[in-house]
């Protein structure tokens, strides 16, 4: 085989399987390439994005921010957990794609724990308001969740179930510990 062939036929394969990886995770377009920002560490780390906002990275958490991310929309992918200080920025939406979810900040702070190797994900609003819907196909129920503050959604896959449920008390204290 001619080595240009070969080529060829690597990065057809290597585009091929980063397409199938997208897919299963809710054809989430943002993620491409080296992240944008990673904690590898033990311990919280708080970043700055382009535009203002503010997000708290708990440990082992990577974001990749979209190409065109403070130009004409704030995207961005999440694996991880993270709390989410978000800037207004009127005409410029502020969306989070985790594995399960889609997640529309409308000026907002809001907390995410969406690992990738985990069944489920959580969302919990601090303060504003949020719109969040399943980023896959869901033939039970595909209706977006509306969330104001001291509300949370928890989905799972694996039985294909999204609930909108009010925090507790003690929800508050955890979120208070942890990032």
């Amino acid at each position: 085989m001619r080595p240009y062939v070969f080529f060829v036929c690597l990065s057809a394969g290597a585009v091929l399987l980063g397409n199938l990886y997208c897919k299963g995770r809710g054809d989430v377009p943002v993620q491409q390439g080296d992240p944008s920002y990673e904690n590898k560490t033990e311990k919280p780390r708080t970043v700055g994005l382009p535009d203002g906002s503010r997000v708290l990275m708990g440990t082992h958490t990577v974001l990749f921010l979209s190409k065109a991310f403070d130009q004409t929309k704030r995207e961005l992918d999440l694996d991880g957990e993270a709390v989410f200080e978000i800037v207004g920025a009127p005409g410029k939406p502020f969306i989070v794609h985790t594995r399960l979810l889609e997640i529309e900040a409308l000026g907002t702070r809001f907390r995410v724990e969406a690992h990738r190797e985990d069944a489920g994900e959580e969302v919990e609003l601090l303060e504003g308001k949020l719109r969040v819907r399943k980023s896959y196909h869901s033939d039970t129920d595909s209706e977006p969740e509306e969330l104001t503050t001291g509300e949370m959604v928890m989905i799972n896959r694996d039985i294909d179930l999204m609930e909108k449920e009010k925090m507790d008390s003690s929800d508050w204290k955890r979120i208070k510990e942890r990032p």
